[in-house]
């Protein structure tokens, strides 16, 4: 993966296998935010939808019930940018796919991303002490399916940091550092 910034894009080159797991993630998310919070897998609606807030500020049933609809309403907002996002995945020049992402869409993209992150943590029961793993070998001891959703998690933090880098405010200082 390539990143660099080009005035208020930023364009994200992958190799295939990262398009991919990328595409997965974002049709995955996607498939989430259209599930409503009632229907949604209890792990992931633990790390979405979590009460634990309204609990604390004493809210009623019904208040707490509203605010997990904002929330949804906020996540299922994302839907018409990831189908957009989707388009250009499916676009493919040799090897590469390239990814350009409006500047102003940056945020919604970080967040959907670690949505989806949360969610795949949350569901293959994956927790700090996995997170804080840096080196693959040591995941060997987790089952195969544990161990994909622990490098699909890397692999998104990875573009997360890459797309906070290119829109710190000295970013456009410093040019591409890529």
């Amino acid at each position: 993966m390539k990143t660099r910034r080009d005035g208020d894009t930023i364009v994200i080159t992958l190799g295939s296998g990262e398009a991919v797991v990328l595409r997965h993630a974002l049709m995955s998310v996607a498939s989430a935010y259209r599930t409503s919070p009632d229907k949604i897998d209890p792990r992931t609606g633990a790390v979405w939808y979590s009460t634990r807030g309204c609990r604390a500020a004493d809210m009623s049933a019904e208040d707490a019930a509203e605010w997990i609809g904002q929330m949804h309403a906020f996540k299922s907002e994302n839907l018409s940018l990831i189908d957009g996002w989707l388009r250009q995945l499916a676009k493919r020049t040799s090897r590469r796919t390239v990814l350009a992402l409006m500047l102003g869409h940056a945020d919604a993209f970080v967040r959907v991303l670690n949505d989806h992150r949360l969610r795949a943590a949350a569901e293959n029961d994956i927790g700090q002490d996995e997170m804080d793993l840096r080196d693959l070998g040591a995941a060997e001891e987790l089952e195969p399916q544990r161990q994909t959703a622990l490098i699909e998690i890397h692999f998104l933090a990875w573009i997360i940091e890459e797309i906070l880098r290119l829109t710190a405010p000295d970013a456009t200082r410093w040019g591409d550092l890529a």
